[in-house]
């Protein structure tokens, strides 16, 4: 049964009081190596600073304060909390949800990542994977597109023009100062990171190339929009027999293959240059795309899975990209928003917690990750359940 849209507000509201109550402060999936003791014993070798993070992330239970790991504020998570409060100020007119909102982007706008000529952000955590390391605060083509995305829609919630700038600088930061890993007169990627790497993140040229049709649509400026266009093509390009996609090109450099949360991501921003520029060339991708998304990376109830062909565990960030997708299809073809609705049912019967206000991280087969990531769980629930709300009040209107 679905739970009434009222218990979904009263959930929100007190996620976000929550949050606020602890400054937005919280751990990180991948913040294992802010321990002194993993940096110090990893050796400055990276299969031991990786083998650290994936034991870290994995465990079932939450092991970072013996080790020191320090709670603190993720730019990525300041941003998601800043849009659900942008969204909840553009559907009830509440002034305190405005200025809650721009405090946070005002937050990103004075601790952006250090020395660099344009805006942007990395994560709070240093971070091993297997195609890079990136340092604590070094900025990324991600964690930069949520937070300039953030001062989007603060721009276009008060038209105060610092916004805007601000975001035209996270646009220069994507165009001129990330590396290009390929560039054709049709295609264009560009690196997760300001370092030399050896694989395409196909998810992350789809991300940022949202985002700069965003920008586009405010600056006019025909250039950021042919980049753009050129970054979606690389990935719609690299499509599998499914209508989805490795997480990798060549896909061998990770093992993420058809996985939830980066396909609806992908979709998202398909969805978004059509709603921006009245172009459909990549709807039909996009709607069989979601079919697939919604058939094989969801269960019947809602539940979502890890992988297409794994089933656990049901991550919580899955949960809540799912929520996303499908509201904003919703948009667009009613009969979506009941998956947005099954899916947001099951985050809360599953991995709500109601003492703590807040959701936990995962749960497995034979038990749950009982604790709660700050950004990972709760940012994300938040800016899911609050454009939720807004769809469903406009389609009940």
């Amino acid at each position: 049964m679905s739970a009434p849209s009222r218990e979904k507000e009263t959930i929100l509201r007190d996620l976000l009081r929550s949050a606020e109550e602890q400054n937005y402060c919280g751990y990180s999936k991948f913040d294992a190596l802010n321990s002194p003791y993993l940096m110090a014993l990893s050796f400055h070798n990276k299969w031991l600073r990786l083998l650290y993070t994936q034991i870290v992330k994995e465990l079932p239970v939450n092991i970072r304060p013996v080790l020191r790991v320090r709670k603190s504020r993720n730019p990525k998570g300041i941003a998601l909390f800043a849009r659900a409060y942008f969204i909840l100020y553009e559907k009830t007119g509440i002034r305190e949800y405005l200025d809650k909102g721009e405090s946070l982007v005002q937050w990103l706008i004075q601790n952006p990542s250090p020395a660099q000529r344009n805006l942007s952000w990395g994560y709070n955590f240093i971070w091993q994977n297997t195609i890079f390391l990136q340092l604590a605060f070094e900025p990324n083509a991600v964690v930069s597109t949520f937070a300039g995305e953030a001062l989007l829609h603060a721009y276009r919630v008060t038209k105060n023009e610092v916004y805007l700038n601000a975001a035209r600088s996270v646009g220069d930061f994507m165009i001129n100062d990330l590396p290009v890993l390929h560039d054709s007169e049709s295609e264009r990627a560009i690196a997760y990171v300001l370092r030399d790497v050896d694989a395409v993140v196909l998810n992350n040229q789809v991300l940022t190339g949202a985002y700069l049709v965003k920008l586009w649509k405010h600056t006019g400026e025909p250039e950021i929009l042919n980049v753009a266009r050129r970054q979606l093509n690389y990935t719609v390009n690299r499509r599998t027999e499914f209508f989805a996609w490795y997480y990798t090109e060549p896909k061998e450099k990770s093992p993420i293959t058809h996985d939830n949360y980066h396909t609806g991501g992908i979709l998202d921003g398909l969805l978004e240059y059509w709603e921006e520029t009245g172009d459909d060339r990549y709807m039909e991708v996009y709607w069989r795309g979601l079919r697939y998304y919604q058939n094989h990376l969801f269960e019947s109830d809602g539940a979502p899975r890890w992988m297409s062909d794994k089933k656990y565990p049901f991550d919580i960030h899955g949960s809540a990209q799912g929520i996303i997708s499908f509201g904003k299809a919703a948009k667009h073809d009613p009969s979506f928003l009941r998956q947005a609705m099954r899916i947001s049912d099951w985050a809360i019967e599953n991995l709500y917690r109601g003492r703590t206000r807040d959701f936990a991280y995962r749960r497995g087969r034979l038990f749950k990750w009982n604790y709660s990531l700050m950004r990972w769980c709760n940012a994300w629930m938040a800016r899911a359940l609050a454009e939720l709300e807004a769809v469903s009040r406009e389609m009940t209107q």
